[in-house]
This record gives structure tokens, C-alpha cells and sequence, in this order.
């Protein structure tokens, strides 16, 4: 009896070797169909990005007076890499996907705009050309990107993460506080505005208590006197170019201050830094642009 309980069940133990084959071919793919439609996917969310995006830059145009720098092939070009990069950060962070793949993709979607207009500008290749091929090459640059960590496309199942649109809350009060500004004129701001914003954190922190220590005691002041020198310089050179650039720079400085308080949660309210981050960033680009359509 054993030796036929034997011969019985040897068939069966080889089973799901003969059966394997088959679910192992239907895995691969679905892995394939899985990084095609997340490929799709993404140039679907460049389309909709730039079309969502696009009556804001003419809106921004109209306001600053800055149509015809706008309407430059290469600002052009620029601009829509921008609305990509807006619309697929946010909707593959909706989408649960880490960091790394984020900025993975955003690389490969300016990447072939970046050399294009290189040799646009120098005269190698022409601005058709630049805006076809642009797009063209983006595509298999984003599939170039997704081959890096193919697990990200094609294993994981990525849900929607909507509680985190929700929490950009502040980027929107930023973007708010932007466009009542760029309203008032984007081109006319004046100078102290960037000491004005950094009294904030030490004041704040007072208040909160939350500078502590001689360490972040001396960075707060030296953080304070830097923008202090950069608002004055601006003040010096008040209604030149340059002093638009400095004001522009001690912006983007200040962004910068933002995100190292933001992500070390320090001295202000997270929500405050992030808010801040979004409105500095823009109002620097507004104020350059303003000056280079002057």
C-alpha cells in the first residue's frame, strides 16, 4: 500500500510544476500591460498638465505685461516642461509613488528639452523642431526612467493618496497670496519686503519658544542679517535690472530658508514654511520675468 500511496501521489507533487509555466507567462504580462499603462498614464497627465496650466500663464502674461516673452519659442518651451512638472509631481504623488520615481520623471521629461534648446540656441536645430522633438523624445526618456526601478510600474499597486492633496492646503494660500500680489505689481515690490518676511522667524520663534539653544540662537540672527544685506542692496538699486535680480535672488534665497525650517519642523509652523516656500519661488520667477518683458 505504500508503494502505491507513493505512485499515486508522485504525480501530484510534480503538479505544480506542469502548472506553474502558465501562471509565471500570464505574471510577465500583466507586468508588461502594468508599465504600458503606467507609461500612458504619465503622458496623459503631461497633456492634461499643460492644458490645465496654460490659461494661468496667459492670465500671469496679461497682468505682468509679459505676452510677448511668453510667446518666445524657448520661454515657451520652458514653460510647458514647468506645467509637466506641476501636474506629474502631483498626480504621481497622488498616486503614492516615492520620491525618487518623482523626480526620476520629471528629469526625463526636461532632459530633451534641456539639449534642444541648446542647439536651438545655437542655431542647430529650428523652433519647430525643438517643440516636436521635444515632445517626441520625452516618451521614451519616461520609459528610460520607469526601467529604472521597474518594480515602481509594474509590482506595486498604487492607490490614491487624497488625504495628502488635501494637505497642501498652504500651497494653495501661497499660490492665493501670490496672485493678489502679482495683481498690485509684480514689478514694483519693494525692497524691505524680504526683511519683512524674515523678522518673521525670529519673532515667531519668540513667541513659540522655539529658539532654543546657542546654535539656532546665531543661525536665526545670521539668517536675519543676510536677508537684512540682501534688502538693502536691493534698496541701493532700486528701480534698475540689478536691483530687480537681487530682489528676485534674496527671494529664492529665502525659499530656500523655508525649506530647511519646513523639513527640520524649526521656529515657525510647518504650514507657514510651506506656504512661504510656494510664494517666494513664484514671486521671484514673477519679478524676473516682469523685468526681462520690461
Amino acid at each position: 500500500m505504500t508503494g502505491m500511496t507513493e505512485r499515486v501521489e508522485a504525480p501530484l507533487a510534480h503538479a505544480p510544476h506542469g502548472t506553474a509555466h502558465t501562471p509565471h507567462g500570464t505574471t510577465r504580462g500583466r507586468r508588461v500591460a502594468r508599465f504600458l499603462l503606467h507609461l500612458a498614464e504619465m503622458v496623459v497627465v503631461m497633456v492634461v498638465g499643460m492644458m490645465a496650466l496654460a490659461p494661468l500663464w496667459d492670465l500671469a502674461g496679461t497682468t505682468l505685461g509679459i505676452e510677448a516673452t511668453l510667446d518666445r519659442t524657448d520661454v515657451g518651451a520652458v514653460v510647458m516642461v514647468l506645467d509637466m512638472v506641476v501636474a506629474m509631481t502631483v498626480w504621481m504623488r497622488v498616486r503614492r509613488h516615492g520620491w525618487a520615481a518623482i523626480g526620476e520623471m520629471n528629469a526625463a521629461m526636461a532632459a530633451p528639452v534641456a539639449v534642444l534648446l541648446v542647439l536651438f540656441w545655437a542655431g542647430v536645430v529650428s523652433a519647430g523642431a525643438l517643440l516636436l522633438w521635444g515632445h517626441v523624445l520625452m516618451v521614451p526618456a519616461m520609459a528610460a526612467a520607469m526601467l529604472r526601478r521597474p518594480a515602481e510600474y509594474t509590482e506595486h499597486a498604487h492607490g490614491f493618496d487624497l488625504a495628502w492633496l488635501g494637505r497642501r492646503w498652504p500651497v494653495l494660500l501661497g499660490l492665493l497670496l501670490l496672485a493678489g500680489t502679482v495683481a498690485t505689481g509684480a514689478g514694483n515690490l519693494p525692497a524691505w519686503l524680504i526683511v519683512a518676511m524674515a523678522l518673521v522667524y525670529p519673532v515667531v520663534g519668540v513667541l513659540r519658544n522655539r529658539i532654543r539653544g546657542r546654535s539656532m540662537v546665531l543661525l536665526q540672527a545670521a539668517g536675519f542679517a543676510v536677508f537684512a544685506g540682501v534688502s538693502l542692496l536691493a534698496t541701493a538699486l532700486a528701480g534698475q535690472d540689478t536691483g530687480a535680480c537681487v530682489l528676485a535672488a534674496g527671494l529664492v534665497g529665502h525659499g530656500v530658508w523655508d525649506a530647511f525650517h519646513h523639513r527640520a519642523d524649526a521656529v515657525v509652523w510647518r504650514w507657514y514654511a510651506e506656504t512661504c516656500l510656494v510664494y517666494d519661488a513664484l514671486l521671484a520667477a514673477a519679478v524676473l520675468a516682469t523685468t526681462l518683458g520690461s
